[in-house]
C-alpha cells in the first residue's frame, strides 16, 4: 500500500471514529437530559391562600403547573387527562399556565395551553410571572399537587416517567390512588422546564 493510500485510510478511520464518538456523546447527553428531574417543589402541607381560587370542599383538588413553551409539558397534560378519567368525579383540577410579566400578549397561547383548556373538570388559570407557582413552592413545569377535601397535601411531584415521555408511571398511579382514597402521601420526580428559580 502506498504512503498516500495509507494516509487516506488513516484519515477515513479517524473520521469514522470521531463520527461514532460524536453520535455516542450526543445520545448520552439526550439520555441524561431526559432522565434528569427538575427541582422538586417545596410544597405547603396545607392548601395555600390564593386570590380568586378556592379549594374544592367536596373532594380532592389537583393543581398542575405548566410552562406553555416546554415540550415536556405535552406529556404532563396527557398524563393529567388519564388521571382525571380515573379519579372520582368530585376531583377538581386547576392548571396554572406560566406567563412571564415581560412577555407579549398571547405568549402563553400554545398547543399545550389549548390541550389543558380542553380537559374535563379543569379550570385554566394564567399564572402571571409565576406568582401561584411560588405560593405552591413549585419550580418545574409539570409539577403536580394533590390536596384532599380538608386541604391537606397528599401528593407533590411529577406525573411522567421521563422528560416528554407519556405512559404509565409511579407518579400517575400514586395520584389516582390518593385521589380515590384520600389517605396516605406520595411523591415522584418531576421532569420539565424551569418556571421559577429557587
Amino acid at each position: 500500500m502506498s504512503a498516500r493510500r495509507r494516509i487516506i485510510a488513516l484519515v477515513l478511520i479517524a473520521s469514522a471514529a470521531i463520527w461514532v464518538t460524536t453520535i455516542a456523546l450526543a445520545l448520552d447527553a439526550m439520555r441524561k437530559f431526559e432522565s434528569t428531574p427538575g427541582i422538586a417543589a417545596d410544597a405547603p402541607q396545607r392548601w395555600p391562600s390564593l386570590q380568586a381560587i378556592d379549594r374544592n370542599a367536596n373532594g380532592s383538588t389537583l393543581v398542575m403547573l405548566i410552562h406553555p413553551h416546554c415540550s415536556c409539558s405535552r406529556a404532563s397534560i396527557h398524563e393529567l387527562a388519564e388521571i382525571i378519567e380515573a379519579a372520582p368525579r368530585t376531583l377538581h383540577t386547576f392548571v396554572f399556565v406560566y406567563r412571564p410579566k415581560e412577555s407579549a400578549a398571547g405568549w402563553e397561547q400554545t398547543d399545550v395551553t389549548r390541550a389543558a383548556a380542553g380537559l374535563r373538570r379543569t379550570t385554566l388559570v394564567i399564572d402571571q410571572d409565576g406568582a401561584a407557582a411560588r405560593r405552591f413552592g413549585g419550580f418545574t413545569s409539570g409539577q403536580t399537587f394533590l390536596y384532599d377535601r380538608e386541604g391537606r397535601l397528599r401528593y407533590a411531584g411529577g406525573v411522567t416517567s421521563l422528560r416528554g415521555h407519556a405512559g404509565l408511571n409511579g407518579g400517575r398511579a400514586a395520584v389516582i390512588r390518593l385521589a380515590n382514597t384520600e389517605s396516605g402521601k406520595a411523591t415522584h420526580p418531576v421532569f420539565g422546564c424551569a418556571i421559577n428559580s429557587r
